[in-house]
């Protein structure tokens, strides 16, 4: 049995196609990729990060526990969560303990995109003081956050250790220096 010309030309036109269709398929395949990872960077820049950290007040040897939404969007049912107790300037006052202050023991509705929360922990020298209780002041502990955005839920352990500042200089802000300065100055006309 041979093949006629139309027989061939079926054929070859059969072997196209299926070519056609197995690169529309890996088309397919890769568009569906594109979309899912612009999908995902799309959300990376709009989904809010609740971040925990240590900052030291400018000038000053006062440590404080901030918590900021440093993302573009709210942070919706924030729960935070701390493993550990810390009384402030490490005395225990039941009352200070942070970890039970309402921040850390309720849901807070809405964390609005750059609002910070900030908690006095205490002086540096009181902090790293020799013999200080670490039940009361803990130099490492975690901070636990789940929130929701877009139907997605993220949860965050945020790892504050203190060690790092043993020693550490105040940071000084020149500006407000100059300021001070210029406050004085006027202080001592106007008493003049």
């Amino acid at each position: 049995m041979s093949l006629s010309t139309t027989d061939w030309l079926t054929l070859v036109l059969l072997l196209i196609t299926g070519f056609y269709a197995w690169a529309t398929f890996k088309i397919l395949r890769a568009n569906e990729a594109v979309v899912a990872a612009m999908k995902e960077q799309t959300e990376a820049q709009l989904r809010p990060y609740v971040v925990v950290s240590v900052a030291p007040r400018i000038g000053t040897t006062l440590l404080l526990l901030e918590v900021q939404n440093t993302g573009r969007s709210p942070a919706i049912g924030l729960r935070l969560t701390m493993d550990k107790d810390f009384f402030p300037h490490a005395e225990r006052r039941e009352h200070e303990n942070i970890a039970k202050l309402p921040a850390f023991t309720e849901t807070i509705d809405s964390l609005a995109p750059g609002t910070r929360l900030q908690f006095i922990l205490g002086v540096g020298g009181t902090i790293f003081a020799p013999g200080v209780d670490e039940t009361l002041c803990p130099k490492y502990f975690c901070v636990h956050a789940t929130y929701r955005f877009a139907g997605g839920t993220y949860s965050e352990d945020n790892k504050i250790d203190f060690r790092p500042m043993l020693h550490s200089a105040a940071i000084h802000d020149p500006i407000a220096e100059e300021i001070k300065r210029l406050r004085e100055s006027l202080e001592k006309v106007l008493k003049k």
